[in-house]
């Protein structure tokens, strides 16, 4: 009893030793044929699904940020549209200071410059009729000629008239090919500078001369006639008195060459004519003014006859170039 008692006992052992051995014999070995192996396509179908994940939530990102910037742009509307409603006028107001009112391009089109814009005093309408023939050189109003309203009679469309008054705050360089020029409303106060440019003459006309306001100037201390020749250059004070001069020029055309200094030397002017026969300017400048160490020179095409202005307005030589520039 004893021994089939241990016969039956070992044999369920061995028979589960046996079934272990087999058991780690097919996990050696793999799967058995006929069992699909499905850990790869398991991982794709992960990565796939990672994937999907990952473009959706790139997707909402996007959309997040698209959200995000339209609503800064509402809000940043919403905020110019109530400051426009709170300061439209104002607003409104600073544009049309800055830029003119309406269009810019189109209010400077349509500006015209008026060179009396500044003007506070107005020359009376009554006066006497009179006409000046005047050629190439500087005139005083009140001395040569009358205060007054003026209209110029050119010869050429080139000539042309200046006035400068400081007094008034009136500049005009005038001619007749300037378009919307003011040589029909030429407004002259008295002490103003006329400056005519012409080969023969140019005629002015008024109807309303204040010829009870002329002056009847002084007569000029210098009595004698300097001679300046071709290619020379003179110093007054030095060759000769300083003072006013009419210019006359001998030959076809030269340039002549006048630099102005003040008291102490500083030069403050420097402009050159051109004077002779052929020239647009004439033979002659009336009332050329040449203080003390003014330089006047004439290149060899010309010579210069240096003649006493007959009236002159005063002898502040250099009180003359700081009204006229």
């Amino acid at each position: 009893m004893t021994h089939v008692h241990r016969a039956d006992y070992h044999v369920p052992e061995q028979k589960e030793q046996k079934q272990k051995k087999e058991q780690n014999t097919r996990d050696r070995q793999g799967p058995e044929k006929g069992q699909p192996e499905y850990r790869y396509h398991d991982d794709t179908a992960q990565r796939r699904m990672s994937k999907r994940e990952w473009e959706k939530d790139r997707k909402k990102s996007v959309a997040g940020r698209v959200v995000a910037v339209i609503t800064i742009v509402l809000t940043v509307a919403g905020i110019v549209v109530s400051v426009i409603e709170d300061h439209g006028p104002e607003i409104s107001s600073w544009v049309d200071t800055e830029f003119g009112e309406g269009e810019g391009a189109a209010v400077s089109e349509e500006y015209q410059y008026d060179p009396y814009e500044y003007v506070e005093t107005s020359i009376p309408k009554t006066g006497e009729s009179a006409e000046y023939v005047l050629s190439t050189g500087h005139y005083i109003v009140g001395t040569h000629i009358p205060e007054g309203n003026y209209a110029a009679e050119t010869q050429d469309t080139f000539d042309t008239v200046q006035v400068h008054d400081n007094v008034n705050g009136i500049y005009l360089f005038e001619y007749e090919d300037k378009e919307e020029n003011c040589l029909d409303d030429l407004r002259m106060y008295q002490g103003a500078i006329v400056t005519v440019g012409c080969e023969d003459t140019v005629t002015l006309k008024t109807d309303n001369g204040q010829t009870g306001l002329m002056e009847q100037g002084i007569p000029n201390p210098l009595t004698e006639t300097v001679a300046i020749g071709s290619g020379e250059e003179k110093t007054a004070g030095i060759d000769f008195e300083p003072g006013i001069y009419d210019i006359v020029a001998s030959g076809e055309i030269g340039i002549v060459d006048i630099t102005v200094y003040d008291e102490v030397g500083e030069k403050i002017k420097t402009f050159s004519v051109y004077l002779g026969e052929d020239s647009g300017n004439g033979k002659e400048y009336k009332y050329m003014v040449l203080p003390e160490k003014t330089t006047i020179a004439c290149n060899d095409g010309v010579a210069l006859s240096l003649t006493p202005a007959e009236t002159i307005a005063s002898e502040d030589y250099l009180g003359f170039y700081e009204n006229l520039y």
